[in-house]
């Protein structure tokens, strides 16, 4: 069974065990609008070829999660899904692991580490990997 990322260009996997992962999005250097995923055009001041690539984390703060009780074929509930704004300010998307799937289990304000993981399995066995948070502290940077 191989790892393969399930889209690539969205994120980086460690190639060793005290590499971090990140997400890779886009920084505007004339207005400082930073996003997840990159963008060619500024959404912010609307100009194009002002976008440069940036790494996003690994840490960040919840913003809100929701327990998911039914799931689309390949994610079976229960399940957490939430929003997560990034150290450097973007707001992610994502599906919170390393907690029981409760409404408990998590707080709003607590911080969250990003982590690649298994999305799913595909039809030939691979381990599809994407990005996913957990609850977990700050590190050293």
């Amino acid at each position: 069974m191989a790892e393969i990322p399930f889209r690539k260009g969205l994120f980086h996997i460690p190639r060793s065990p005290g590499e971090k992962p990140y997400l890779l999005g886009s920084r505007c250097h004339v207005c400082g609008y930073t996003c997840f995923p990159s963008k060619v055009v500024c959404v912010r001041c609307r100009r194009d070829d002002t976008m440069a690539e940036v790494t996003l984390g690994p840490y960040g703060i919840l913003k809100n999660f929701a327990v998911m009780q039914v799931g689309p074929p390949d994610f079976p509930p229960p399940y957490i899904m939430g929003y997560v704004t990034m150290d450097e300010g973007p707001v992610v998307f994502t599906t919170i692991t390393g907690c029981e799937a409760t409404e408990d289990a998590l707080e709003i304000g607590q911080p969250m580490e990003l982590v690649i993981d298994t999305i799913k399995t595909d039809e030939d066995g691979n381990a599809l990997l994407g990005w996913k948070f957990r609850p977990g502290r700050r590190g050293a940077r």
